[in-house]
């Protein structure tokens, strides 16, 4: 075995041990950006392959000879060297185009679907050469001789993906991280680099790599972003819980009860000080809580509101499901917006609310409905009521990465319902 296949096929042992890494660190982020990771994961997949590919060719280039067993593996191996090696440019161009599609707020471009026809192009051009040799020919004796003049088209089919990927980067460059337009220059200069060297797929790779750390730069970003985001709905949601007209209300509810029904003033002081505990509790939590304790702490709230209005409103619990998490007041704070605004503190006529819980196999769904008033949900943006729905959404989204799905039309009533993702 020559030195020259050594270093080969040491560096492409190396390649293979830094696409496994990848793949691992891209698997572990992969809920910052389902989409975005889904692509890089193939991306990476394929760079993998490319390099098994290449290093097995270079070990049966060192150890083959005559129409054996290494020919043929030989053969195959050099053969999806360069179809990897195609496929790895309309990979790449997903991946990119995902990235454009959200910074752009929506924006779609078409680049990548000719990136995939380049593809298409390069695995017929190089199938034909296995029954018709004019790229590359390989002796019995297992070596690989590249044909004048055509051997040059499995480059000119990586760099026409290569240079494209990049005009269209360089037109929506603006829209890039700094960490991004690394990656994504890196994806032109290294293989070119490499090509000087007979190191092209390697260079490819490592081009690869690069927007893999890119892409976890952007995901330690978005901790960033959402650990202040977090902090910033604490804030909201204290301040909405220690709402001065709502302890003074129950205050004055408490202080009736004393006088008229010291039994039920004993109940309102469990249930105001439970509500009290939760609401500081929740200021030093930065995690999502069980669904068991979100419900005790409802049902204490939904407790003083009925002392308050009176059983004038019927509340219903159907529960089959609190094995899962969910932000703290998520549930209270709708539970509170229809008992206020869609049920109007009980003068609705036969008010009703039903809080339910339960899983559909895919996940945990929470519904919270009334018979009340409803709103136009195309105006909640707008409306100075909707405020606790709308924190509530990106509570959810940035806590737990549920959703949110909002039904309501004007005296139709309101549902509000929240799924949130099984824990795997």
């Amino acid at each position: 075995m020559r030195i020259t296949q050594i270093i080969h096929i040491a560096i492409e042992g190396w390649g293979l041990l830094f696409c496994i890494v990848s793949l691992i660190t891209v698997i572990m982020t992969r809920y910052f950006d389902r989409v975005g990771s889904t692509r890089l994961i193939l991306t990476v997949l394929c760079s993998a392959a490319l390099m098994i590919s290449d290093a097995t060719a270079w070990i049966c280039q060192a150890a083959g000879s005559g129409e054996g067993v290494w020919y043929t593996l030989l053969k195959i191996s050099y053969f999806f060297s360069f179809i990897f090696g195609f496929l790895l440019m309309p990979l790449a161009a997903e991946y990119v185009s995902h990235v454009i599609f959200t910074r752009t707020k929506g924006h779609r471009i078409y680049w990548n679907k000719v990136e995939w026809v380049i593809f298409l192009i390069g695995a017929i051009l190089i199938s034909i050469n296995e029954f018709h040799p004019y790229i590359y020919y390989i002796t019995e004796e297992c070596e690989i001789l590249h044909l004048p003049f055509f051997h040059y088209i499995p480059f000119a089919v990586v760099f026409a993906g290569i240079f494209m990927t990049l005009f269209v980067a360089i037109v929506y460059m603006r829209f890039f991280t700094n960490s991004e337009k690394i990656a994504i220059v890196s994806f032109l200069i290294l293989p070119i680099i490499g090509a000087g060297l007979s190191l092209v797929k390697l260079a490819a790779v490592v081009s690869t790599i690069i927007m893999i750390i890119s892409y976890e730069v952007s995901y330690i970003h978005h901790l960033i972003r959402k650990e202040k985001q977090i902090a910033d709905e604490k804030i909201r949601t204290f301040n909405m819980q220690m709402h001065p007209h709502f302890i003074f209300n129950t205050l004055a509810l408490i202080r009736h009860l004393c006088v008229h029904s010291p039994d039920d003033a004993v109940e309102a002081i469990n249930d105001f000080s439970k509500i009290m505990r939760s609401t500081t509790d929740y200021m030093s939590s930065v995690e999502c809580i069980g669904a068991d304790r979100e419900l005790e702490l409802v049902k204490s709230y939904v407790s003083l509101q009925k002392k308050n209005y009176g059983n004038s409103m019927i509340v219903e619990y159907d529960i089959e499901d609190t094995d899962f998490d969910l932000p703290p007041f998520s549930i209270q704070t709708l539970v509170e917006n229809a008992i206020h605004h869609g049920l109007k503190n009980g003068k609705i006529k036969g008010a009703k609310l039903k809080v339910s819980m339960r899983t559909d196999g895919e996940g945990h769904i929470v519904e919270v409905a009334d018979n009340g008033a409803g709103f136009d949900t195309s105006k909640i943006e707008e409306s100075e009521n909707s405020v606790g729905i709308k924190n509530t959404i990106k509570r959810v989204e940035t806590m737990c990465g549920g959703t949110v799905e909002l039904i309501s039309s004007p005296d139709n009533g309101t549902k509000v319902t929240m799924s949130f993702p099984a824990v795997m």
